[in-house]
């Protein structure tokens, strides 16, 4: 008699299936890149057949599609959500957006996502606009509206070109890639914490229009 455990995954009920789906797409993307992952792989890892992720996903570039929905835009929008409604200084927003950006680009399957978005969508031009629209331009505008806030309030000051809004993530994501590859090669490592606490560091010193008073 099979045990609980023993029962195959895709006796799961049917709508826990999609996310099954994405999270497996996921982790094989992030593992295997576009062109190397198989929809075959997908359905192993989510412990359904191939015909199943057909019934919810018509192809491998709407799988992508939809799985960067779920993982990234997804966290984007709540970003926004979250500076719609805030109340606090847009020095403190900042931080808040910043610390959110790097939790999430800070887990393994997302700092492989985007080592994929950086090296591979260039060979594919459809969905390296969809991920340009949904994910760079949309975290680039967010940043430029607090910005925007803090220049307002007196707390920013203008950055030349406005570039801060595009150097923002690429420094995250930079840092989050070298955490996750290269951190046991450095013998003078530093910890998650700590190479959060240095990107504000060189933010708000970059960005404020006085300097931070002693202990901020």
């Amino acid at each position: 008699m099979a045990t609980e455990t023993q029962v195959p995954r895709w006796h799961r009920r049917p709508d826990a299936r999609p996310e099954e789906i994405l999270d497996a797409a996921a982790k094989v993307f992030g593992e295997n890149g576009f062109a190397r992952a198989r929809l075959e792989d997908v359905a192993r890892e989510a412990g359904v057949s191939k015909g199943t992720v057909y019934l919810y996903f018509d192809g491998k570039e709407t799988l992508f599609r939809e799985m960067v929905r779920a993982k990234i835009v997804s966290a984007v929008a709540t970003a926004e959500e979250l500076a719609r409604g805030y109340t606090g200084s847009a020095r403190e927003l900042m931080v808040e957006l910043v610390r959110g950006y790097w939790r999430l680009m800070r887990e393994e399957e997302m700092v492989r996502i985007s080592r994929l978005c950086v090296s591979e969508l260039g060979c594919f031009p459809e969905l390296a606009k969809f991920y340009y629209d949904e994910v760079i331009l949309r975290a680039r505008r967010l940043i430029e509206t607090v910005m925007e806030r803090g220049v307002r309030s007196g707390e920013f000051r203008p950055v030349a070109n406005n570039f801060l809004p595009r150097g923002l993530p690429m420094l995250v994501i930079q840092a989050a890639q070298a955490q996750c590859f290269f951190t046991g090669l450095d013998a003078e490592r530093l910890t998650d914490q700590q190479v959060f606490e240095g990107v504000v560091d060189l933010l708000l010193h970059g960005v404020l229009a006085r300097p931070a008073e002693p202990g901020a």
